[in-house]
């Protein structure tokens, strides 16, 4: 027996984002039956849960089990995304120490 037939097999009623958040804050989520606003947005009006974890792997897992079923299943994260941005790196050579500071003797 195949790991995502030893999952039952569990989907949400349809939800908003809003309620999808407030129910799985911080969790990625795999959705399916988005009854989207714009075909090409995010934005939807509801959407049904079909799996939810921490880590992505185990949300993916239960989404499993429904694969047959759905052709789209969408796979988002609950919580605030923050990416650092990259570190400036500036070489302090003649020509940049000029152009800070001016003409140097």
């Amino acid at each position: 027996m195949e790991a995502a037939e030893k999952l039952t097999r569990w989907i949400s009623e349809p939800l908003t984002w809003a309620e999808i958040c407030a129910r799985y804050p911080d969790q990625w989520v795999c959705l399916v039956e988005m009854d989207s606003i714009h075909p090409d947005l995010f934005d939807f009006r509801t959407a049904r849960v079909i799996g939810h974890g921490r880590p992505r792997g185990v949300a993916v897992d239960q989404a499993l089990a429904w694969r047959a079923d759905y052709d789209l299943i969408g796979h988002y994260f609950t919580g605030r995304v923050t990416v650092r941005p990259p570190r400036p790196s500036i070489i302090l050579d003649d020509e940049t120490l000029d152009a800070f500071f001016g003409h140097r003797r």
